[in-house]
């Protein structure tokens, strides 16, 4: 019988070949995106409310903040839309290195 030796990228190609691997793998790093996204939008709102609903703040301030948050709201959706993008007109995607 013969002995295969088995490197580190031996091994991670074996590792990686299992679907159940690469599904579990995909799985947890989307509930961290969903948790994230979910504790992001809830600051999101309560920095807007306090905002807004304290007085003592100037106007100015609560609109430079205001106009702050959109525009990171903005490159967020703009920056997960472009890795949509280039991952869907991958041609490379599916060879392995």
């Amino acid at each position: 019988m013969k002995r295969i030796e088995l490197t580190k990228k031996n091994l991670l190609q074996v590792y990686w070949a299992s679907k159940y691997n690469r599904l579990e793998r995909n799985f947890g790093w989307i509930l961290i995106f969903i948790g994230a996204l979910i504790l992001l939008i809830y600051g999101g709102y309560k920095i807007v409310e306090s905002l807004v609903l304290d007085l003592s703040i100037t106007l100015l301030l609560k609109i430079g903040v205001l106009v702050m948050m959109v525009g990171l709201v903005i490159l967020l959706v703009s920056s997960i839309r472009e890795q949509l993008f280039y991952h869907k007109r991958e041609r490379y995607k599916d060879i392995n290195k």
